[in-house]
């Protein structure tokens, strides 16, 4: 008796939910900004059994050509894409990191963000620490 009311209160909190937070993927979250470069953002999904995880995306400023590397573990991602905003998938992994390599007609800007994740990450309030580093041209 008392299972099927818990197993009843859930799935009544999951129908009642709008539907960001019942998938439990939230919005996204301004992490920094870098300098010629763009908007780093953050998003979190903390409901699924297997654990949290979380993305970092990019928003780019302006039209120069940039190359991007991303790394979670052993994954590593690369695009190069002019002013869009690009999501990397959602991983578990707790340190993810973004390379950047923008050359342009006054020289070559290269940047890294890394975001060290911690379990507690799962609150736009709890950000994840954070390294940047921005090489000048």
């Amino acid at each position: 008796m008392r299972a099927t009311l818990l197993l009843a209160a859930i799935v009544a909190a999951v129908v009642l939910l709008p539907g960001s937070a019942s998938s439990g993927r939230q919005k996204p979250y301004v992490l920094t900004a870098v300098a010629d470069i763009g908007t780093v953002y953050w998003r979190y999904d903390c409901v699924h059994f297997s654990g949290p995880e979380w993305s970092l995306g990019i928003r780019f400023r302006g039209e120069a050509t940039t190359r991007v590397s991303y790394r979670a573990g052993r994954l590593t991602r690369r695009r190069t894409l002019p002013g869009n905003l690009i999501w990397f998938r959602f991983r578990r992994d707790r340190t993810q990191s973004l390379s950047f390599v923008q050359a342009i007609e006054p020289g070559t800007l290269r940047a890294r963000v890394l975001a060290k994740f911690n379990r507690r990450d799962c609150q736009s309030y709890f950000p994840p620490r954070l390294s940047v580093q921005l090489y000048p041209r």
